[in-house]
This record gives structure tokens, C-alpha cells and sequence, in this order.
């Protein structure tokens, strides 16, 4: 936007650029000197110049994206003989903004400079110093480009429009850095100069909308600055506000705080433009603008510095069912996002079409973050077509990326792995009730021996031991009891234990666990893997029974918690459910985490390193509100789920309370095998913990239902020579003749840190 000032008014050229603008002034002068040798042109006709096609090709390009045919065609066209001024300055300023959409920022500084002395009145407007601050931050300078944008406000010679919007744009850069209170001061500084109430409501309307895309973290510091006394005075009202806005996208009980803010400034502020607050509440922040430059804005969104990702997914096949919960579950961060003001493009590429490969490799090299693909098949055909690893970030969509790649290294992972699985189990059994001795009963296949091996690898490194195993043929049930039989005679020979592990669907399960109370074991603490949590959560929305006696002291894990309370779970299933779509579960969870971790992350340069992305992946994880079971990142890149536990139940899988199960537990302990025991019910075990707590029984499966027990490196886990002992070395084949010692929690020893996934 060019203010209409007087040529008088015009400033001069700053300082620090004038030696290298000395140069191209020589360029500028040499250019004009020879269109002034050439005859005039025929009038009421274009020049030759002017009717070469490149001209319309270039045009094409710029208006495209295409920011390396832009700038070579344009810096071509802008050497042309007998080319009329506005082509000429046309030419050198799209040259100039290509090469800084296309990340040379080098290029850019020198094309801005002959952009400015070419055109002297261009420098009167923000939209050169805005590129300007934006080239000097490509190559590295980013303190130069805050020296440029404080010496603009401080010298106070350009139109007040252009010092506001260079305030907000020096905000957003200290408030990114962790300045906060310096970013703040400098708008109040500008804001206190301005008397024209439309040019204070363009300045107040475009800091609503940058402030849309600041992290979470840097707007809690900003956040941190407001108290209730300066609520209504720019620019805490806008702080305040884009806090409570974000509040309510994610948590309805705070929509009424926003309506009571917006009311508030709406009548008190200090606001010039009273009808922003309500606009802001209404429609969000789509229909703000962020700066006078929106529609060049609008094009650099498609290069580097804009934001797209792609997502490799079976949209066809026996696997589309969860392909197409991935994209639903995207399509609503997407909604989100645009909303807060952060959208993100996403290319879908559907992996069980012929020419998806072909896609993949011909997405633009500014597309740098990819998503799945979430089958073995097609990551194999990955990495045989080369494309990891590659010049692209993937967040692979699968527990693990097998044995001849190095996670953090040449991919990622978005996803949980079999070790989160089982680290979440021991953190219950060993790190909480002290449990050290294990028992290990596996089917004879690829999965259960994979799944126990790494169970006695993490149990030994936590501090506990496997004393009992024992394998049985999945396919032939006749030698199930046999199997059960082997693992107790173990126990009796000394090898007794605590708890069992048994890795294998729930079907199978359900047929081998009956064995146990058939010999007469009824006090072992059940643990099985995430697949009993899926198969529990099929069978309640299928209405189909279980025996529930068989699963009193049974735990498995899981990802997914539909009625958990954290924001992001409580938005995403409220998405659904408003879009008239079936309610959310995992596979809709994956996509709406990912699409909004894409959005934290932000555009990835070509030739990132590996160590950046790690630490870009763990910087945005961890202020990031997951709907699922949270991710963390390492140093190294490497992923770890914090997943919830659960206990079979007659409603499906509910959420574990520790101490009630270990009361539970302890119940069934100090029973023993005695005849006639009375079994004990559901409602038994909610009751128990209500009535130590002094409270009324609740129903039947609500007494741990609210809570969760997300384990994760944070939980408490007891070490190599904990003080305790397993409370459950008693043999485990026949009734005690006394009473098991009760589960005591274990000693607080030290979390182990995360190992990297097996």
C-alpha cells in the first residue's frame, strides 16, 4: 500500500544499504541510458518489450508460486531495451520478492536494494521494509532486521501506517524470542502517536490476527503481562483476548469467559474499533486482515515460507476404513486451524493407487513434511523408489521402521510402539506396586515371541525378572491347559511370580487365561498388550458379553481414551459428533494430532538436518494439546507414547484407578482359594474405594472411570535393587495355606530415562 504523500515527503534511502545500492544505481543508470537511445513507439500501440510472451509466462509463473521461473523469466525481461518504466519496476520487484519466496535470501537483499533505487517512492511504504526485515532474517540477520525495524519507528519520518505495522511485526519477533515485554512496549509506544481512528482500527485489526499465529508458549508469556487493572488498555485487551479465544476453541467451559471478555472490551477498552472483539468471536480470525500487504501475503503462502504437508494413506483396499478415519480426523484440525488463523494445506495421496509414488516425487520441494504411511507394504516401496531416505520429513505412521533404517536419523515416527506398550505395564506393576517377578506366557508365533522377548529385556532393565515361561500352539487349543501347567510348575520350582504377561489377541486370550483359575490361581495380576484394549472396545459397541470374572485383575493399554477431560480429546469428539459423524476413536485421533503438530512444527527448509527436525518434533510435542495419548520426542529423534491403561469391564475397556486396583488386588489376595469364596462383582470394586473414602457406593463401573493413568518417563518406576520385595513370590500353582503378603506401592526411586525404541 503506497500512502498518497507528496514527493517532499518521500525518505531517503536508508543508510546501511546505500553502499550496496551504489552498484546497482550504475546497473539502473546503464538501463535507462540505453531505452533512451531507442525511437519512440508507435503511439496507442504496447512496445516490442512489452508484447514478448515471456511477459505473460512470467506472470503465470509468479501468479502460480513458481518462484524460480518467476525470478529467472523476470530477471530477463527487466534488461529488455525500450521497456517502459512501470514494466521495468514490475520486473525488478517480482524478481527481487521471488527470490525471497524462494529462500535466496542473498538474492533478495540485492534485488530489494535496486527495487528501492528504481523506485524511490516504494521505500515511503511498509511493503519494502516488511521484505527487507524479511530478507536480512534469511540470511542469518535477524538482529540487523530489528535494528532496521526499531530505526523505522524511532525516527519517526515515515507515514504512522507503516511505523504500526512495523511495531506489530517487531512484536511478533520479540514475543517469538521470548521478549515479551519488549514486543509490548514498542506497540504501546506506536499506538500512543496515532489520532486517526480508522488508521488506530487497521493497527488494532491486524495485531488480532498476527497474534493468531504466535505458539501457545510465546502467548502465555505475553499472556503473563496482563492483569486485570490494564485488561482494557491496548494491547493486553488483544492479548487477553486471543487467550480466551483459543480457551474456547478447546474447552467449553471457557466460551463463557470469552463472551464476558468480549462484552467487556466491547463497552470499557480503549479500543478504536469497538466491533472487533464480537467479529473476533463470531468468525474467528478469517475475516482479519493481518497486514496491508494481505494479497502478496496470499502468494508467499505458497512458497517456502508458507505451510503445506502431504499424508500417504490407503484410501482403498482392506485398509481404507482406517485410512479414511485418519483423513476425517484431519479435515477437523484443518477447520480448526483455520479458525485460529494457522491453516495448513494438506495433499492427500491415496497409497493403493498405481501412480501414488509418481505423485509423492512430484509434490513442490517445499512440501518438506510428510505423514504415513501406515502400512508396511508401502513403506517398503518407499524406500526401494528411494524417496527415504530422501530429501523429505516423514512421520511414518507405524510402531516401528524395522531394522534397516535409523528413527531420528532418516525418519519418524508418528505412532506408538510395542515398547510403550510394555513400559506402560511395568511402570504399573513394578514402578507402582512393586510387582519384580513375572511370569511369561506367549503364543508360538512372530508376535508373541517378538512381544516377549522385549517384555524380558524392559522388565530386567527396570529392575524386575521374568522366572516362568511357557509357549503355546495358537492353533491348537487341546494343549492350552498344558501350557498354563508347564509355566506353574516353574513357579513351584522357584520361579514364582506376581503377574503374567500374555501377548496375544483377545480371542485367543480369552481361551488360555481360564486355565489359570482352573488350576486353582486366582491372585495373579493380569497384563495384556494394546490389542485386548481395540478387541474390549469392539465387542461394548457390539453389545457382545464377556466373562468378567476371568478379568478382575486384568490391565492392557491403550492410546485412546474417548472420555478423557484434556481439551483437545473433549473438542475432537464434540467436532464429530456436531458434523453428524460416527463418534471419534483412535484413527480420527492420529490425523487430528497430526495435521495440528504439523501446524506447531511449521515449514521445514530443504536440506534440514536430522538433529534440527528432532528437536523440532520435541520442541512442538511438548506444547502441543494431544487428544490422544500424548508424544514426546528425544535428542535423538526417537518417539515414546504416554499411554493410558485400562481394565476390561462389561462397558469395554475403563480407565484404570491405581489405588482401587490395588485394593482390588489385595481383596482377592487376602481370600486366597478358600471354598465358597464369594465372587467378586463390578459394582465391588468401585464400591470398595468409595466406602474407604467415606463416600456413597456408585454404580456398577463408575468408580474409576474418572480417572486415567497416563505412564510415561515421568512415573514413578523402581529401579535395580529396590528395597521392596515382590509382594507376589508365593507359588502361584496352588492355594496359599496364608495369605499373600498385600501389593504395597513401591518406594519413589528414580524414572529411569526413555531408552530408545527396540
Amino acid at each position: 500500500m503506497r500512502p498518497a504523500e507528496t514527493p517532499e515527503m518521500v525518505m531517503k534511502f536508508p543508510t546501511h544499504a546505500f553502499f550496496r545500492a551504489v552498484a546497482v544505481l550504475s546497473l539502473l543508470a546503464a538501463l535507462t541510458g540505453c531505452a533512451g537511445m531507442q525511437g519512440p513507439e508507435e503511439p496507442g500501440k504496447p512496445s516490442a518489450a512489452a508484447r514478448d510472451p515471456r511477459w505473460a509466462e512470467a506472470d503465470a509463473a509468479w501468479q502460480g508460486g513458481r518462484h524460480e521461473q518467476s525470478r529467472n523469466l523476470y530477471s530477463q525481461l527487466m534488461t529488455q531495451r525500450s521497456l517502459p518504466q512501470d514494466l521495468k519496476l514490475l520486473a525488478i520487484k517480482r524478481s527481487a520478492l521471488s527470490a525471497l519466496f524462494m529462500g535466496d535470501g542473498k538474492a533478495a537483499l540485492s534485488g530489494l536494494e535496486a527495487w528501492g533505487a528504481a523506485d524511490p517512492a516504494a521505500l515511503n511504504g511498509w511493503e519494502w521494509h516488511y521484505r527487507y526485515a524479511q530478507a536480512l532474517t534469511a540470511v542469518g540477520q535477524d538482529d540487523r532486521a530489528r535494528e532496521h525495524l526499531t530505526r523505522l519507528i524511532q525516527e519517526n519520518r515515515l507515514p504512522w501506517m507503516v511505523q504500526a505495522e512495523a511495531a506489530i511485526d517487531l512484536f511478533m519477533r520479540y514475543a517469538k524470542s521470548g521478549d515479551a515485554a519488549r514486543g509490548v512496549q514498542v506497540l504501546s509506544e506506536v499506538r500512543r502517536r496515532g489520532t486517526d481512528p480508522a488508521a488506530l482500527g487497521r493497527m488494532e485489526e491486524y495485531l488480532a490476527k498476527n497474534l493468531g499465529n504466535l505458539p501457545d508458549a510465546a502467548l502465555a508469556k505475553c499472556d503473563a503481562l496482563v492483569s486485570d487493572a490494564i485488561l482494557n488498555t491496548f494491547p493486553y485487551n488483544l492479548i487477553a483476548l486471543e487467550r480466551a479465544r483459543r480457551d474456547a476453541l478447546t474447552r467449553p467451559d471457557k466460551r463463557p469467559w470469552l463472551r464476558e471478555l468480549v462484552d467487556r472490551l466491547t463497552r470499557m477498552s480503549d479500543l478504536a474499533d469497538k466491533t472487533l472483539p464480537q467479529r473476533v468471536m463470531n468468525r474467528g480470525l478469517d475475516s482479519l486482515a493481518a497486514s496491508s500487504l494481505a494479497p502478496a501475503s496470499q502468494i508467499e503462502t505458497q512458497g517456502p515460507s508458507g505451510h503445506s504437508v502431504a499424508v500417504l494413506l490407503p484410501l482403498g483396499g482392506q485398509f481404507r476404513e482406517f485410512g479414511g478415519k485418519v483423513v476425517k480426523g484431519i479435515h477437523a484440525g484443518q477447520a480448526e486451524l483455520v479458525q485460529a488463523g494457522t491453516p495448513v494445506e494438506v495433499t492427500v495421496i491415496d497409497v493403493t493407487q498405481p501412480d501414488w509414488l509418481t505423485r509423492l516425487q512430484s509434490l513442490p520441494p517445499e512440501v518438506m513434511l510428510v505423514g504415513g504411511p501406515m502400512h508396511r507394504i508401502s513403506f517398503q516401496e518407499l524406500q526401494n523408489a528411494g524417496a527415504i531416505p530422501g530429501g523429505r520429513v516423514f512421520l511414518v505412521f507405524m510402531p516401528t521402521l524395522g531394522e534397516s533404517l535409523h528413527e531420528g536419523v532418516e525418519a519418524w515416527r508418528f505412532f506408538s510402539s510395542p515398547k510403550d506398550e510394555i513400559d506402560a505395564l511395568l511402570n504399573l506393576s513394578l514402578g507402582s506396586f512393586g510387582i519384580r517377578h513375572y511370569g511369561l506366557l506367549r503364543p508360538e508365533d512372530r508376535y508373541g515371541q517378538a512381544m516377549g522377548d522385549l517384555f524380558a529385556l524392559e522388565a530386567a532393565r527396570l529392575g524386575g525378572q521374568v522366572t516362568a515361561t511357557s509357549i503355546y500352539n495358537p492353533a491348537d487349543a487341546t494343549g492350552w491347559d498344558v501350557a498354563v501347567q508347564q509355566m506353574l510348575q516353574q513357579a513351584e520350582a522357584g520361579g514364582a511370580f506376581g503377574a503374567v504377561f500374555i501377548p496375544d489377541d483377545w480371542s485367543r486370550s480369552d481361551g488360555v487365561l481360564p486355565y489359570f483359575f482352573h488350576n486353582n490361581v486366582q491372585d495373579l495380576l493380569i497384563m495384556g498388550p494394546q490389542l485386548w484394549t481395540e478387541a474390549l472396545s469392539r465387542a461394548a459397541a457390539s453389545k457382545t458379553s464377556i466373562n468378567i470374572q476371568n478379568y478382575r485383575l486384568a490391565v492392557c493399554p491403550g492410546a485412546w481414551w474417548q472420555e478423557s477431560e484434556a481439551p483437545a480429546t473433549r473438542e475432537l469428539v464434540r467436532l464429530m459428533h456436531a458434523e453428524g459423524q460416527q463418534p471419534a476413536d483412535f484413527w480420527v485421533a492420529l490425523g487430528y494430532d497430526f495435521i495440528r503438530m504439523a501446524a506447531l512444527v511449521g515449514p521445514l527448509s530443504p536440506g534440514i538436518s536430522p538433529g534440527d527436525v528432532s528437536a523440532r518434533l520435541a520442541q512442538s510435542a511438548a506444547s502441543m494439546q494431544w487428544s490422544m495419548a500424548p508424544l514426546s520426542y528425544d535428542a535423538t529423534g526417537q518417539v515414546h507414547q504416554s499411554m493410558f491403561l485400562f481394565r476390561p469391564s462389561v462397558a469395554g475397556p475403563v480407565p484404570l484407578d491405581p489405588e482401587g486396583f490395588r485394593d482390588r488386588l489385595n481383596t482377592i489376595r487376602s481370600r486366597g482359594a478358600a471354598p465358597g469364596a464369594v465372587p467378586e462383582s463390578e459394582s465391588a470394586y468401585a464400591a470398595g474405594r468409595e466406602e474407604q473414602m467415606g463416600l456413597a457406593p456408585l454404580p456398577p463401573d463408575q468408580g474409576a472411570a474418572g480417572e486415567m493413568l497416563p505412564l510415561g518417563p515421568t512415573s514413578p518406576a523402581g529401579g535395580p535393587g529396590a528395597a521392596t520385595p515382590a509382594p507376589a513370590t508365593a507359588s502361584p500353582g496352588r492355594a496359599p495355606s496364608s495369605p499373600v503378603p498385600p501389593v504395597q506401592p513401591a518406594p519413589q526411586a528414580p524414572v529411569p530415562a526413555h531408552q530408545p525404541a527396540l
